[in-house]
């Protein structure tokens, strides 16, 4: 090397300009999803002190054109600048508790991953500035260009005649067959999945339980899905955990979902569910700014093996909240959609999620019947009244009916002297209990359970039950309501109970 060179101070600091159009290109590919890149764009509604946000979007023969209206507090051009320079303020910046920006990217980066033209035009003070990002057009320089109008849609047909707002359109939608699917009938399946994540991810916001902010995608105003069905008289709700970290603190609330047999119908059974399903939607619910971060998933917790979604445990749901100050803290990714724990939350937090785990599995294996509403225990919904109890301590659980149970003692008295016989075959019952081929059966159901008990069944299962249950009232001198005699029984599908109490009424 020429000695000059090494002692030429221009040759230490050299300055290299990133490729516009490659690194643009190579943007484009961080993995948005539409929901996720559509749900950056209204953290920008959010921030811009929006009170509603309306999404449309038009297939227009394969040739898709998706517009994002607010009616937030606008950008001057100055503003607009500085909202579609890539990197922004950068993630160093202090940002308000209510900011839910964090790299200076979600505008350019979510927009630009499903399309190749986006245009922003905003009005403040009723001026209008527009400025249109065109992956085609950008060349050596960084030069964005001054549209005269957005693109012909209806939003942007209204945004004329607006007050204060902003208006995002995506135009060249050139990724169809990856994200928006090739046809009609998937991009129509596609603003159908819109809808459910954004009804999650802003559920606080829909339901006022944040700062109210409304929704609406294509006209279809949007309902907030609660993760933790709290207006469910069986959902329990444990105690709120204050976890302190070196410069703030993240609040957790566990909570422990309804069996299925506690749903009033299927329907109902599915939409609390949610996006993807009970097994996806079990574990952490990561709250940044009252906006969902991360939708489930045990968050890398539980040691040398990690936990798992499974069906024993899809009931467990945690709420987590953390102030925006501890993004660098929990790795917060360019697309929020991604939280890591930092070191010295890992011990609590996998404590409580191995509780949840356990409590949730425990309302999964006894359909539901041992507890009541809200953590809330009744007298008679309490362990004693089970029918069944585990004998624990071998390789295989023993699993045994409980002689103190009113069903087993209504019938010992109906036998009298013959009694015995009973307690041989509940013997003998108990024995042999398959346990393992149970498993097995409801593991390959995928379902993770037994379907409900068809009409024919339903009539049989219903005038025996009550023949049983007439004894078991008949016996009980504290007169036990009927709903409790049931429920002890197990007798928890709303359509089989109904049957039964209408079988007593007939006896």
């Amino acid at each position: 090397m020429n000695s000059n060179a090494v002692g030429d101070l221009s040759l230490r600091h050299v300055e290299i300009k990133p490729s516009p159009q490659a690194l643009l290109r190579s943007l484009r590919g961080l993995g948005y999803s539409p929901e996720t890149a559509l749900a950056d764009l209204i953290d920008n509604s959010l921030a811009a002190g929006a009170r509603e946000v309306r999404i449309r979007l038009e297939w227009r023969d394969g040739n898709p054109l998706v517009e994002i209206l607010d009616d937030g507090a606008g950008m001057s051009f100055d503003q607009l600048v500085e909202a579609m320079r890539f990197g922004g303020a950068g993630p160093d910046v202090e940002r308000k508790g209510d900011d839910l920006g964090r790299f200076g990217l979600g505008l350019k980066t979510a927009s630009l991953s499903q399309c190749r033209e986006l245009t922003v035009a905003s009005r403040r003070e009723s001026v209008v500035a527009r400025l249109a990002w065109d992956v085609d057009r950008v060349g050596q320089g960084w030069h964005a260009d001054a549209p005269d109008g957005s693109p012909p849609g209806e939003l942007a047909a209204e945004f004329q005649s607006s007050g204060n707002g902003t208006l995002v359109s995506w135009s060249k939608m050139d990724r169809l067959g990856g994200l928006w699917g090739l046809d009609r009938d998937a991009f129509n399946e596609r603003i159908s999945e819109i809808r459910a994540h954004l009804a999650m991810t802003f559920h606080r916001f829909l339901s006022g339980e944040a700062r109210r902010l409304a929704i609406s995608v294509n006209d279809r105003t949007l309902a907030a899905w609660d993760p933790f069905c709290r207006r469910h008289d069986a959902t329990m709700a444990l105690p709120r955990d204050i976890i302190r970290g070196p410069d703030s603190a993240i609040t957790a609330r566990p909570y422990i979902l309804p069996h299925r047999d506690r749903f009033a119908s299927e329907r109902e059974w599915e939409d609390a569910g949610g996006p993807g399903g009970w097994v996806e939607r079990q574990g952490f619910y990561v709250y940044r700014g009252d906006r969902i971060v991360s939708a489930g998933g045990w968050l890398g917790l539980g040691g040398a093996r990690a936990w798992t979604r499974e069906e024993s445990s899809r009931l467990a749901r945690i709420a987590l909240d953390l102030p925006v100050s501890m993004d660098e803290a929990w790795r917060i990714d360019i697309r929020k959609s991604v939280a890591r724990p930092p070191a010295w939350a890992r011990g609590r937090l996998a404590g409580l999620g191995a509780d949840c785990r356990r409590r949730a599995r425990e309302v999964f294996a006894w359909r539901g019947s041992r507890s009541g509403g809200r953590g809330r225990r009744s007298d008679t919904d309490g362990e004693t009244s089970w029918p069944w109890e585990t004998r624990s301590g071998k390789a295989v659980p023993r699993y045994r009916v409980r002689r103190d149970h009113p069903a087993v003692a209504a019938v010992v008295e109906a036998l009298g002297t013959e009694s015995m016989l009973l307690e041989g075959l509940l013997s003998a019952l108990e024995l042999t209990v398959p346990v393992e081929r149970i498993w097995l059966d409801v593991a390959e159901q995928g379902g993770g359970e037994f379907a409900q008990p068809i009409a024919t069944e339903i009539a049989e299962l219903a005038a025996s039950l009550a023949s049983l249950v007439r004894s078991m009232s008949n016996r009980d001198d504290a007169g036990v309501r009927l709903d409790s005699l049931l429920r002890s029984l197990g007798v928890i599908q709303p359509a089989l109970r109904e049957a039964v109490i209408r079988k007593v009424g007939e006896i």
